[in-house]
Order: C-alpha cells, then sequence, then structure tokens
C-alpha cells in the first residue's frame, strides 16, 4: 500500500444530485483556496445529474469517489477521510460557498486551540441571515418540547434554548454540538472518537460526533472568524417528508444509542409519539399545500 501524502487539510464534500450547486461550491474554494497544502475530494453518492462528468472535465485537480449507490452523508464522508492523512478534515456541503479567508481562519483557529476537536464556522443563509448551526445537547423532554412546538410556535422558548438564538454569535464560545454542513475536525480527535457513526443515512450525525468528541474531551467551538454561505436544503435531494421521515429515525437512533443503558430508557416510548406527531405534521403540511 503506497504511503499517503500528508496535507495539511482535507476538504470533503458529499455530492448527491446538487450539479449546480457543487459547482458553485467547488469554484468557491479553488477562488479562495487556502495558503496550505490542502486538497479537495468529492465523494459522489450514485448522482443522476451529471456531477460526475462536471467534476472529471471541469475540475481534474479534485479527486473523485464515485459510489454505485446512495450510501448516505456519514459513509461517504468517511470513505473520503479513510484515503487520507492530512491534519485536518473540512466537511462542507455541495450547497455551500465559501468566502474569502475562511479556510485559513479556520485552520489558524485549530493550530492555536490544541484542545479542540471540531470547530463550526458561521453559516449564512441564502437571504444574508446568521444560521443557527451551534446548539445544545437536546434532553428528551426539551426534544420533545422542541419538536412539538416549532412548527406551530417557531419562535418558542425551548427551541430558542436548544438553539442557542440568544447567544451573541460574534465571538467564538464553546458549545455541544455544531452543524455538519461544515466543520472542520482535528484528524487526532477522530481517532479516538472513531470515524463518523454510518448507522446515520442522514442528519444528526454532526450531534453524535460532537457528543463523542466531548466524552473524549475534546472541545467543541463556534468560530465565527470564517464565514460559509449554506443554500438549506440544496444537496438532499429529498422531498421534505421523506427528510423529516429520515431526521426523526436519527433523533430516535441518537438517544436509543446513548440512553438506553440508562433510566432515561423508559423515556424513550414519550420519544416515539413525539417524533411521529413531527412526521404527522410535515405530512400534514406537505397536503394542504396541495390544494
Amino acid at each position: 500500500m503506497s504511503k499517503l501524502e500528508i496535507k495539511d487539510l482535507t476538504v470533503s464534500i458529499v455530492s448527491y444530485n446538487s450539479l449546480n450547486f457543487l459547482r458553485d461550491c467547488l469554484n468557491s474554494i479553488l477562488e479562495n483556496p487556502p495558503s496550505l497544502k490542502y486538497e479537495i475530494i468529492v465523494v459522489d453518492n450514485a448522482s443522476a445529474d451529471g456531477s460526475c462528468e462536471l467534476v472529471q472535465k471541469n475540475f481534474p485537480q479534485v479527486k473523485l469517489l464515485r459510489n454505485s449507490k446512495n450510501t448516505g452523508f456519514a459513509a461517504a464522508n468517511n470513505k473520503a477521510i479513510s484515503k487520507t492523512n492530512s491534519k485536518y478534515i473540512l466537511l462542507i456541503n455541495s450547497d455551500c460557498k465559501v468566502y474569502k479567508n475562511s479556510l485559513d481562519n479556520l485552520v489558524s483557529f485549530m493550530e492555536k486551540n490544541k484542545k479542540v476537536g471540531i470547530a463550526g464556522p458561521k453559516i449564512i443563509n441564502s437571504d444574508g441571515s446568521v444560521q443557527l448551526s451551534c446548539r445544545k445537547f437536546p434532553s428528551i423532554f426539551n426534544a420533545a418540547f422542541h419538536t412539538i412546538l416549532t412548527n406551530i410556535v417557531p419562535n418558542n422558548p425551548f427551541s430558542r434554548k436548544y438553539k442557542l438564538a440568544d447567544v451573541n454569535r460574534d465571538t467564538p464560545f464553546e458549545v455541544d454540538w455544531v452543524s455538519g454542513s461544515a466543520m472542520i475536525i482535528r484528524r487526532k480527535a477522530l481517532e479516538d472518537t472513531g470515524l463518523i457513526d454510518e448507522r446515520y443515512f442522514m442528519y444528526v450525525e454532526d450531534l453524535d460526533l460532537c457528543y463523542r468528541m466531548w466524552q473524549k474531551s475534546w472541545k467543541v467551538y463556534y468560530y465565527p472568524c470564517a464565514n460559509i454561505l449554506h443554500h438549506i436544503g440544496g444537496s438532499s435531494g429529498n422531498s421534505e417528508l421523506k427528510a423529516c421521515f429520515r431526521m426523526q429515525r436519527s433523533v430516535f437512533y441518537f438517544f436509543w444509542k446513548n440512553y438506553r443503558k440508562s433510566w432515561k430508557v423508559f423515556l424513550i416510548p414519550l420519544l416515539i409519539i413525539v417524533l411521529a406527531f413531527r412526521v404527522f405534521i410535515t405530512f400534514f403540511k406537505q397536503c394542504f399545500s396541495c390544494f
């Protein structure tokens, strides 16, 4: 087996039928590259929209890994991570765009803070607003109230507390977890926690990874001096109902995985009811919108 060339940073992008977003994402990285040794890997989950052909034709400097089927977000990123030996890995969605100096700033922050395992940048929504991309770990009760109320009263206190909506996002701070739509990971920390849990097909794998970081005494930080644009939903390729179902299934798995050996396992039936309610509300809204 040939020795892997050591890079400072690997940028891992999972692609699934998001050709136009992927093109913009790659262009933004190449137009605003970090000053250190880096590489870009695109892992394509069997796209049928010409994404692979786009990369091969227009981005020869990008390494393309093709899957014969959609393996999900976690498994695809793990495939990229296993093909590299870089000090840091940046997971970034194909529907994101990188701003100038963002990648250098993220790496510089990690270099200065050796106990940080994961850092998330300030993520900007398509409309220019700041995405609430760093959050608290949800207790079963808070998760239940957030899930029930978020579609009815979006600004409810449970959701605001969970999303850290009232926290100043102008300076770096420790946080429970950050969004996997854009996060930088220290490889040494990842070697402690293990790779991303592939039992999450999509959603919640970022929360789970940050949870394991804290268990292994690695810190997680929100770092607003690096900005990345994110067009939410542009890379999922899912209908709202299908995405909702996958989200609730992942939430259930997180609680089952982490709480089944504690007294909290007795609250799991309540959680199932709440998650089913969220799917029902999404189904109802989707049906209502058809009229």
